[in-house]
């Protein structure tokens, strides 16, 4: 609880003049409630005494889900999506509340997850670069969440946790052993893994190993044939290998000192049979794509110096690496190997390569005392380098002779220079305790500052057609206030205004992509502005002796939002590039409004028995051009029947989604997916004091349907639209052993 004060009322008047606002603490339709949640205020809290909406997922609750990947980690989450490529690419970015892709945080372990980046067809650099088999615990943020994580928490923050020694060994164990064996029939996946751990006095450790091997996912598709006709999913092999090791030393003088290495390596080849080519000559197509990152970092819990309570400092070095490579094989085409027929073979070999490099610190302190208020304060400081290239050759198979000029491409080239951003911010928050207690105020203010250098190189310069990078920088000041009203020991009202921004990518302020034979060109943007929102959230939340309930309320608008490669309008504007039909370039243009409400109820029948509910609805509109927003999800509610007794616990899963209605069409023809429902059975049995299986039955009724989120960027996908079906009726099972 925090402790009374009136004197650190300053603080929250130069935060929120006017603010006013709300959120709740809540959890999704699972078996577990979670008491504790450390991502709304960065250090952990009893979940009545946050203000703003978090969600919580446990260890517990993904193995009892058979949890293979992100998509279905969330699937209980209603508010809650992640992008889906199914012809090639498989899972990306995680959205929260319609924000979706770079403008939400991502973090694992306290360090965020790499940037996603994308340009044409055959280059995707994805986030889905995590084990869900090595995660303890995931915690979800929803709306702005600046004031304390910085650049990117526009929309919100999904923060996973992997597994510690002590959450595999429990309070009594020295050592132990894991064995996991588990299968998917929607994609044919094996899994298998291994998690050791042991203590002594002075040290614990722990090693986890997780391999697993799959095809491409089903779905209603019925069009098997070769072509841009096709419907059945293009014939995929993939691999994915993750290694966890961290060691421990709980030493009570020093503090809790942790070393963590983690490793995440996964391959995909695509024999994308549904082509969907740059050209009509294409006759064969295939993807190679590598997706890696690899992380080291020391984090410590220390002992309170100078008054402070308590310290958490971090210290961290991370590498990701993406490599899609792309082989189009074209027939009857002309030498120049375009869409014209003639009597030539050629074959096109392209590589795009994007790696990121981050180092960071960051340092946390916590003051507890009656005279100060319950204060946490934060620095943070990281460095970015991003390395982005193409390359690609293109042979005439008729005479043999190789080019590295592919259409009118010269390659190797970058879309946007080597680049390097510092970031460094920090910030306050206090809590402060008024009316006996049952009053709190939470104000909290942050400080950024990043900075974004350009190197260019004879890459960048043959593709952007010679115009010099330039760097930018920039500053942002995020508030945030929230509050906190105990009408009695059952019922808690809060209220929240919170900020959030993002930083413009160096791939929006340099991006140099130019080809004048094709006739366009895009240009560097200097003046970018960081995209910014402002939210207002309002939420209830009562715990009863068989009853939980929480309601949120909440509006949330939106600024300077970046559209990248935005048109210009040619040839009036002087930014035009002379001898280029058109001309591109990043722009601050669009502006939003998202409001919506989310809500979540728990009922415990009696026994064992227990009944849960979560939904959430939302509006948006991209204001600047009065249309709807389409990254909003339909409404949906999820609705669980959850029995738990004596080492076996049941789950019978019932998802409704409305259908989609208010879409922005402008650009071309999108399908609007219709609503369903969708009937899932978990089950998981401690047959043995040392081994559970866990197993479960999803799309139970075997309905057809589609996710908005895989369908909203699709044109006019016509008779094609099955293409982006779910799976029908499938089963996964896991069972997992323990060895003492």
């Amino acid at each position: 609880m925090p402790k009374r004060c009136h004197p650190r009322v300053a603080l929250a008047s130069a935060v929120a003049l006017a603010c006013t606002g709300a959120a709740s603490a809540q959890t999704g339709a699972r078996l577990d409630t979670v008491e504790v949640i450390g991502v709304a205020y960065r250090m952990e809290r009893q979940i009545d005494d946050v203000a703003p909406t978090a969600t919580a997922i446990t260890r517990r609750d993904i193995e009892r889900e058979v949890v293979t990947n992100l998509r279905e980690l969330l699937r209980y989450e209603p508010g809650v999506a992640i992008e889906n490529a199914p012809a090639r690419f498989g899972l990306g970015a995680i959205g929260i509340r319609g924000m979706t892709g770079n403008r939400v945080l991502m973090t694992l372990d306290g360090v965020r997850l790499p940037d996603a980046y994308r340009v044409g067809s055959f280059s995707n650099a994805s986030r889905n670069q995590l084990d869900t088999a090595l995660l303890q615990k995931v915690e979800i943020l929803r709306g702005p969440s600046s004031a304390l994580y910085g650049s990117d928490a526009l929309g919100g923050v999904v923060a996973f946790s992997t597994v510690d020694p002590d959450d595999v060994l429990g309070p009594a164990r020295a050592a132990q052993a894991t064995l996991d064996l588990g299968y998917a029939s929607a994609n044919e996946r094996w899994q298998r893994g291994v998690l050791v751990a042991a203590r002594g006095e002075r040290l614990a450790g722990l090693i986890g190993y997780q391999r697993a091997t799959a095809r491409e996912t089903e779905n209603f598709g019925t069009n098997d044939t070769i072509g841009t006709a096709r419907t059945a999913p293009n014939p995929q092999r993939a691999a994915t290998e993750s290694l966890l090791a961290k060691l421990v030393w709980p030493q009570a003088e020093s503090g809790r000192w942790r070393l963590t290495l983690d490793r995440y390596v996964a391959g995909v080849e695509t024999d994308v049979l549904s082509l969907n080519p740059q050209s009509s000559r294409t006759t064969r197509l295939e993807g190679d794509d590598l997706g890696q990152r690899e992380r080291v970092s020391v984090d410590a819990d220390l002992p309170g110096i100078l008054g402070l309570t308590r310290q958490r400092g971090l210290v961290y070095s991370q590498r990701s690496l993406t490599r899609n490579d792309t082989l189009d094989l074209r027939t009857n085409t002309t030498a120049a190997c375009l869409s014209a027929v003639g009597t030539v073979n050629c074959l096109r070999e392209v590589r795009f390569r994007y790696e990121q490099k981050e180092q960071g610190a960051s340092w946390l302190g916590e003051l507890d005392a009656a005279a100060a208020g319950h204060w946490l304060f934060g620095i943070e400081a990281a460095r970015l380098r991003a390395d982005e290239m193409r390359d690609g050759r293109q042979t005439n198979l008729n005479t043999g002779v190789t080019t590295n000029v592919v259409g009118t491409e010269t390659f190797p080239t970058r879309d946007f220079p080597l680049s390097t951003t510092d970031r460094i911010g920090a910030f306050a928050q206090d809590e402060i305790a008024l009316a006996a207690e049952r009053l709190t105020l939470i104000p909290a203010l942050r400080f950024d500052r990043f900075r974004t250098r350009a190197q260019a190189d004879a890459a960048f310069l043959s593709g952007s057609a010679g115009r010099i990078p330039v760097d930018s920088a920039d500053q942002a000041l995020s508030p945030r206030l929230g509050l906190l009203y105990r009408a009695s020991p059952s019922t808690t009202f809060s209220a929240q205004w919170a900020s959030g921004f993002r930083a413009p990518p160096a791939s929006d302020i340099n991006i140099g992509l130019s080809s004048l034979p094709s006739g366009y060109a895009v240009i560097p943007n200097p003046d970018l502005k960081a995209e910014r929102s402002r939210g207002l959230e309002l939420g209830v939340r009562g715990r009863y002796p068989r009853f939980e309930v929480t309601a949120t309320a909440f509006e949330t608008h939106y600024r300077d939002l970046i559209l990248s490669r935005a048109a210009l309008p040619c040839p009036a504007d002087p930014r035009c590039v002379p001898g280029a039909t058109g001309t591109f370039q990043s722009q601050n243009v669009a502006r939003a409004r998202i409001r919506g409400a989310e809500a979540s109820a728990l009922w415990r029948v009696r026994g064992p028995w227990s009944v849960q509910a979560a939904a959430s609805h939302a509006r948006g509109d991209d204001t600047s051009r009065n249309v709807p927003l389409n990254t909003i999800e339909p409404t949906r509610l999820v609705a669980g029947v959850f029995y738990d007794d004596n080492g076996f616990s049941a789950a019978f899963h019932v998802t409704h989604a409305w259908a989609k209605e208010r879409i922005d069409s402008r650009a071309g023809t999108l399908f609007a997916p219709p609503a369903y429902t969708v009937v899932d059975l978990t089950a998981s049995w401690q047959v043995h004091p040392r081994v559970r299986i866990s197993a479960g039955v999803f799309n139970l009724t075997d309905r057809k349907y589609w996710l908005w989120s895989d369908v909203r960027d699709v044109l006019n996908p016509g008779a094609t639209i099955d293409r982006y079906t779910q799976p029908g009726r499938n089963a996964s099972v896991l069972l997992r052993a323990q060895i003492d």
